[in-house]
């Protein structure tokens, strides 16, 4: 465990070739970091300062451009209002944190106009293997634009960003929407409230948390262009699913359920809010820190009752318990081949008194 220094981080991204990471804090801070050995040292930073940070929304994700050693690209996915969320990229410049932030330019703007909360919005976002932005969006409470086609709401986007000075985005020619029949930077549809996922290098599907309404949290993979996954005609398991994807697993929110039962630190809470975590990849001869005992399975757990479990890719949705990690926010795989973790420091969110702690996964003794 080691002290960010950072009161509510969201997310975290290494930059590439070194011991350098990114952290977001919720309330709109941008904090730059060096492993110093098990110490983090801060280098420094800034903040946005228009960033909506009540309830869930706020300074949520980070992604690195995969052509970072030539264009020093960095994205962040901000809320600005009750309504809006943007992503949005800078030129990353660590000698002049001013200047990066001077940088800023809109890649994409979405809006849920009659919004009625800041709740579910901008999640995860990150980098295919093809060079395209992912990105994870909630459904801005207003429920059946998770059905709507035309609705980059409740979806998993797609995009190629513009690198020229005024920002945008392209449509990859493959995108189910491309020919303008929906939004064309939709890649997948039907999610509540996806704030946790991430891109698996090795077959390139992009897994998800979708944090229920009443009784069910769903673990899901998106394996293919215009997936619709249910939302909100369908929570949970589903027997006759037609054209909806069903989860890869689903767990009820009762106290009593094994999850919750297989922990002994387990907390007994009425909330729940489900997230996946990543999955190690490594070329031929990088070292392995897990003896190949993370290869096949991906992470994820829940960040109120603090269980972490396992799934096997291969599995059809079964799990077994790994570990526990309260109000887990974030994980990411670090050049030396560890996954790194991150916390909220306490609860409730919108009270923090401790700094959000960064931890290296290890294997138990």
């Amino acid at each position: 465990e080691q002290d960010s220094g950072a009161l509510r981080i969201t997310d975290l991204a290494f930059l590439p070739g070194g011991d350098e990471l990114l952290v977001t804090d919720k309330d709109g801070e941008l904090v730059h970091l060096r492993m110093d050995g098990d110490r983090l040292v801060r280098l420094g930073g800034f903040t946005l300062d228009d960033t909506w940070f009540d309830s869930d929304a706020g300074l949520i994700s980070v992604a690195v451009d995969p052509r970072f050693a030539q264009n020093r690209f960095i994205y962040l996915g901000v809320s600005t209002t009750q309504q809006s969320n943007e992503i949005r990229r800078y030129t990353f410049d660590p000698d002049d944190y001013a200047a990066t932030l001077a940088s800023e330019v809109l890649v994409i703007e979405v809006t849920g106009e009659r919004a009625p909360r800041s709740w579910h919005n901008v999640g995860s976002i990150g980098f295919t293997r093809e060079g395209h932005l992912w990105a994870l969006f909630g459904d801005k409470v207003l429920d059946q634009v998770a059905q709507d086609p035309h609705s980059p709401l409740g979806a998993v986007l797609r995009i190629s960003p513009d690198h020229d000075a005024d920002g945008g985005f392209d449509v990859p020619a493959d995108n189910p929407y491309a020919d303008g029949t929906g939004h064309p930077a939709v890649w997948a549809k039907g999610m509540r409230s996806p704030w946790k996922g991430f891109y698996d290098r090795h077959d390139g599907h992009i897994w998800f948390g979708d944090v229920g309404l009443d009784t069910f949290e769903e673990v899901n993979r998106v394996s293919a262009p215009g997936q619709n996954f249910g939302w909100p005609d369908i929570e949970g398991p589903c027997d006759d699913c037609g054209d909806t994807e069903a989860p890869w697993l689903a767990y009820g929110r009762g106290n009593s359920h094994p999850f919750v039962l297989d922990d002994p630190r387990a907390t007994t809470s009425r909330l729940r809010s489900v997230w996946v975590g990543g999955r190690p990849y490594r070329e031929d001869g990088d070292p392995d820190p897990y003896a190949g005992r993370w290869d096949d399975v991906i992470v994820f757990g829940d960040a109120f009752s603090g269980f972490v479990r396992a799934t096997p890719v291969d599995g059809g949705g079964e799990s077994y318990p790994v570990g526990h990690l309260h109000f887990a926010t974030a994980m990411t795989q670090g050049p030396d081949g560890y996954m790194y973790a991150a916390a909220l420091g306490t609860w409730p969110v919108d009270a923090p008194t401790t700094p959000s702690p960064i931890y290296r996964v290890e294997l138990a003794d």
